[in-house]
C-alpha cells in the first residue's frame, strides 16, 4: 500500500511538471524555459536574439540620421537661397544708377542675411551641431565682437553604422558648405593663399600657419635670426613680421620696425634677438621670440604632426608655398563664405576691411573681386549639397535593409523559438484526461479499507 502511494505521487509530480511546461510555452509562445532545456536549441535561439537586438540599434541610429540629414538638406536649400539673394543683391547695387544712400540700405539687408547664415551654420539637431565635422558637441562656427565669423569644425565627418561592423559618413562639414575653395595646388605645384584661408590637403587633414621650432630668443644658443628677403617672420604674439622695401627692417601691420643687418637680397639677412633695434609706434609689446613661418599639418584628432612646409612671402597673395612632388597630393586653400559677405558690406559702406574710408572706385573693385567670390561660395554650396544628398541616399538604402533584416531574424526567431501550439493544446487534453484517470484511481485507492479489501 506504501509502495502503491510512493509511484502515485511520483507519477503525480511528473504530471505536475508537465502541466508547468505546457502552461509556460502557451502564455509566453515559447518553446524553452530554461536553457538546459535544450542547449543546441538554446544556443541558436541566442544567436538570433542578438542579432534582433543589434540589427534593431543599427536601426535607430539609421533613423536618427536621416533626422539629421533631412535638417542639413533644408538648411542648405535655405543657405543657398541666401547666397542667391546676397549675389543679387551685389549685382544691382555694382552698377553706375545705384546712389550711395540705395547702396547703404542693401548693405543694412546683407547684414541681415549674414545673421541668418550665422544662424543656419550652428543649426543643431537632439543637441548636436550639424556642420560641425567630427566632433559634433563644438559649436562650429564663432562671432567675435567685430563681427568677424571664424570656423572651430574640421573637415572629417562622423561615421554611422549601416552593418554590424561596416560604417558610413554622414552629413556634410563646415569645409563642405561655408568655405569655398580660392586656390588648388596640385604635387609640385606652388600654392597661393591669403592669411584668412584654411588649407586642407587630399586626406582633409589641416595644415596650420605657425612658426618654426624652437623659435631664436636673446638666451638661444645662437640669439641671431637669419631669413631670405621673402621669409616672413613671426613673433610669441601671432604678430607677423616682413622686409621692408629698403631692405633695412623688418616690419608689421602697426608701423613697428626692428632693425635688420645683411642683404641686401639675394643675400640672406639677419636680426640679432639680443639686442633688437626697435621703433615703436603703437602699443605693441616688443616681441622677445621670433621664427619664421611654415604650416604643420594636423591629425585627425587635432594633434599636430612632424610634417610641416616651408612658406614664402606669395607674389598675388600673402603666401606660397611649394608642394610635395608626391603622386596624388592635392591642397586646397579654403575662403571663408562669411569674410565675403563682409567684404560685400563694407565695400557698400564705403569701408575696408580694417573700416578706414575708400574711395567709391576702390569699392567698385571690392565689388567686382566679391561677385566673383560670392559665386565660387554658392557653387561650394550647391556641391556640398549634392554630396549630403549621395550620404542620404546611402543611409535610406540602408535603412530598407537593416529593416528587412530585422524581419527575416524575426521570422527564423519565431521558427526556431516558438512553441507548437496546436501540438501544446493536445498535449495539454491529453494530460487533463490523465490527470482525471489519475485522481480518480487515487479517490479509489483511499475508499479501500480492510473489511473492503476482504470482500
Amino acid at each position: 500500500m506504501i509502495r502503491s502511494t510512493s509511484e502515485m505521487l511520483f507519477r503525480l509530480s511528473n504530471l505536475n511538471n508537465e502541466q508547468q511546461r505546457i502552461s509556460y510555452q502557451m502564455s509566453s509562445t515559447k518553446i524553452l524555459q530554461y536553457g538546459s532545456d535544450d542547449a543546441n536549441l538554446f544556443t541558436r535561439d541566442i544567436y538570433l536574439d542578438d542579432k534582433i537586438k543589434v540589427y534593431e540599434g543599427i536601426k535607430l541610429q539609421i533613423q536618427k540620421t536621416n533626422a539629421q540629414n533631412n535638417v542639413s538638406d533644408s538648411t542648405l536649400d535655405e543657405i543657398k537661397n541666401l547666397l542667391t539673394y546676397v549675389k543679387t543683391e551685389l549685382i544691382k547695387a555694382n552698377t553706375d544708377t545705384v546712389s550711395q544712400n540705395a547702396r547703404e540700405a542693401i548693405a543694412v539687408n546683407l547684414k541681415g542675411v549674414k545673421e541668418n547664415l550665422y544662424m543656419l551654420s550652428n543649426e543643431q539637431v537632439e543637441g548636436e551641431y550639424i556642420y560641425a565635422g567630427s566632433d559634433s558637441m563644438i559649436k562650429p562656427f564663432v562671432q567675435d565682437a567685430s563681427g568677424k565669423v571664424t570656423y572651430q569644425g574640421d573637415s572629417f565627418l562622423r561615421k554611422t553604422a549601416v552593418e554590424d561592423g561596416s560604417y558610413r559618413e554622414k552629413g556634410v562639414t563646415g569645409f563642405e558648405t561655408f568655405l569655398y575653395t580660392a586656390e588648388i595646388g596640385l604635387k609640385g605645384e606652388t600654392l597661393n593663399f591669403e592669411k584668412t584661408d584654411r588649407i586642407i590637403d587630399e586626406g582633409r587633414f589641416e595644415w596650420k600657419l605657425e612658426g618654426v621650432t624652437p623659435s631664436t630668443t636673446a638666451t638661444s644658443p645662437s640669439p641671431v635670426l637669419s631669413f631670405d628677403a621673402n621669409e616672413p617672420l613671426i613673433d610669441e604674439n601671432g604678430t607677423e613680421w616682413r622686409l621692408n622695401v629698403g631692405g633695412t627692417a623688418i616690419e608689421n601691420d602697426a608701423g613697428d620696425s626692428i632693425a635688420v643687418a645683411g642683404g641686401p637680397a639675394p643675400a640672406p639677412f639677419s636680426v640679432d634677438m639680443s639686442a633688437l633695434a626697435y621703433t615703436p609706434s603703437g602699443a605693441n609689446p616688443v616681441p622677445t621670440e621670433l621664427s619664421k613661418i611654415q604650416i604643420v599639418k594636423y591629425d585627425e584628432e587635432g594633434n599636430k604632426t612632424d610634417e610641416v612646409l616651408a612658406v614664402k612671402n606669395g607674389t598675388n597673395k600673402d603666401y606660397e608655398v611649394v608642394l610635395p612632388n608626391v603622386d596624388g597630393t592635392k591642397f586646397e586653400a579654403k575662403g571663408n563664405t562669411f569674410d565675403v559677405v563682409d567684404k560685400i558690406i563694407n565695400a557698400l559702406e564705403l569701408k575696408d576691411a580694417a573700416g578706414n574710408t575708400i574711395t567709391k572706385a576702390e569699392a567698385d573693385a571690392e565689388l567686382g573681386e566679391a561677385l566673383d567670390m560670392i559665386s565660387q561660395a554658392f557653387d561650394t554650396a550647391n556641391v556640398g549639397h549634392a554630396k549630403l544628398g549621395g550620404r542620404n541616399k546611402v543611409f535610406e538604402i540602408s535603412l530598407e535593409r537593416v529593416e528587412s533584416k530585422i524581419n527575416q531574424f524575426d521570422i527564423m526567431s519565431h521558427e526556431v523559438g516558438a512553441a507548437d501550439l496546436t501540438k501544446l493544446a493536445v498535449e495539454a487534453k491529453a494530460l487533463e484526461v490523465t490527470f482525471t484517470a489519475l485522481y480518480s484511481t487515487i479517490n479509489k485507492m483511499n475508499q479501500l479499507t480492510l473489511v473492503n479489501f476482504v470482500r
